[in-house]
């Protein structure tokens, strides 16, 4: 794997002579990240439990700007969709890879050095530190930033990573906060704030002296989530991929992604809200900072996340959050889109969602689906297509969690 410096992710546009990808569905690698991403490291039993359940995810979508026909998926474990065809199957990197590129979801030096010796390849700058420009990137320091010198939302001055409580109860003064963890977590680490009382104030004074910051940002009344998707090239230009949008539990972790012309994704986003100019506006500010913070030092797939909500509770107005959090990896977003391009007909009326789910949750979802109709082109046509395996009764280091794709019939 390129190094960010160079390459996260390969692009095929290139006209020299690419090693063949050897891609690695590494969800989680942020756990590595904010362990100070160690050459030598061990995820904690969850994300292994993830990885062994999700690997995968790959065989069934690829990156589109890997071009040609001719990669190999890393095996976690031996955990399989019985859907997969010999044409999927074909792809995963039982041994001999040749003279392969590891091509991580998310940067993880450690986990890059390690397949590296596994499959006898050169590590090269795989296993090279991120250089110290990325760092905001990795926290949520990326937001302040943003809200800075990049946004013109009119709240734009009560985002700040804080490092004493007292500026939170500053803030508090203005309307309710929403507080994060430095650290992105796919939805945890938050905390929903009014007021201040001794109990909370101590918790976050705990957390405050382990974290070193915190972000803080308003509480909006949220409506639907989407992600921008982006791409940097070997060339260091920007690339805007699409829009996606995808629905959180009531703790803002991740369940379901909409997986639809992204066209259509962006004209349902500009029609939700009162200024329509917001989206466009938001999308040349992402590009912006994408261009100056970013490119000069990373090559490959970045999502932003970003949020539609009301503005008050008298009015309709509906206004665009223009940056929930930053995701220098290829993100569900990414996924959401590439199933859409090789897994949806062409044409469908019908309404797709790829989604992921703890195995409790997933049995149930199991037991009332209707089994998947598939075209020869391996395409859904209805029904709900586990992604992953459903042996949801084996132990759960191998089956954790279950991926799907599913179709909703239009009326």
């Amino acid at each position: 794997m390129r190094s960010p410096q160079t390459s996260a992710v390969s692009s095929r546009a290139v006209t020299e002579v690419m090693r063949t990808p050897l891609i690695v569905c590494n969800i989680g690698h942020e756990v590595a990240l904010e362990a100070g991403d160690p050459l030598h490291y061990t995820p904690p039993r969850l994300i292994r439990q993830m990885r062994s359940a999700l690997w995968s995810l790959p065989l069934w979508a690829t990156p589109s700007w890997l071009e040609d026909d001719s990669w190999w998926v890393h095996p976690f474990s031996e955990s399989l969709s019985p859907y997969l065809t010999d044409r999927e199957l074909s792809h995963i990197a039982k041994g001999d890879v040749g003279d392969s590129e590891v091509v991580l979801w998310g940067h993880e030096r450690s986990l890059a050095h390690s397949l590296a010796k596994q499959y006898g390849l050169s590590d090269g700058e795989a296993c090279s530190e991120l250089p110290q420009e990325l760092m905001p990137c990795w926290t949520r320091a990326a937001s302040a930033r943003f809200f800075e010198h990049y946004s013109s939302v009119p709240w734009r001055s009560r985002v700040a990573m804080i490092t004493q409580i007292e500026k939170l109860a500053e803030l508090l003064t203005h309307g309710p906060c929403l507080v994060k963890l430095p650290f992105s977590s796919s939805g945890r680490g938050l905390w929903r704030i009014n007021q201040l009382d001794s109990q909370l104030e101590e918790t976050l004074r705990k957390l405050l002296q382990r974290h070193g910051t915190l972000l803080v940002e308003p509480l909006l009344d949220k409506q639907q989530d989407y992600g921008a998707e982006y791409y940097i090239n070997e060339a260091g230009e920007v690339q805007f991929i699409g829009a996606c949008a995808f629905e959180t539990d009531d703790q803002g972790r991740y369940l379901e992604s909409l997986c639809q012309d992204p066209e259509e994704t962006l004209r349902q986003l500009t029609d939700s809200l009162t200024d329509p100019d917001e989206l466009q506006q938001a999308l040349a500010q992402h590009h912006a900072y994408l261009t100056r913070e970013v490119a000069p030092y990373y090559r490959g797939p970045v999502g932003i996340d970003l949020l539609t909500y009301r503005t008050d509770e008298v009015s309709d107005r509906i206004a665009l959050h223009p940056w929930v959090e930053i995701n220098l990896r290829y993100t569900m977003g990414h996924y959401a889109l590439d199933l859409y391009r090789e897994r949806i007909p062409q044409g469908s009326h019908d309404q797709y969602r790829f989604g992921i789910l703890s195995a409790p949750r997933a049995k149930a979802l199991l037991a009332t689906a209707n089994a998947p109709t598939l075209d020869d082109a391996g395409r859904l046509r209805s029904g709900l297509l586990p992604l992953t395996s459903t042996d949801l009764d084996t132990d759960l280091d191998t089956v954790s969690h279950i991926a799907y794709l599913r179709c909703e019939v239009a009326s």
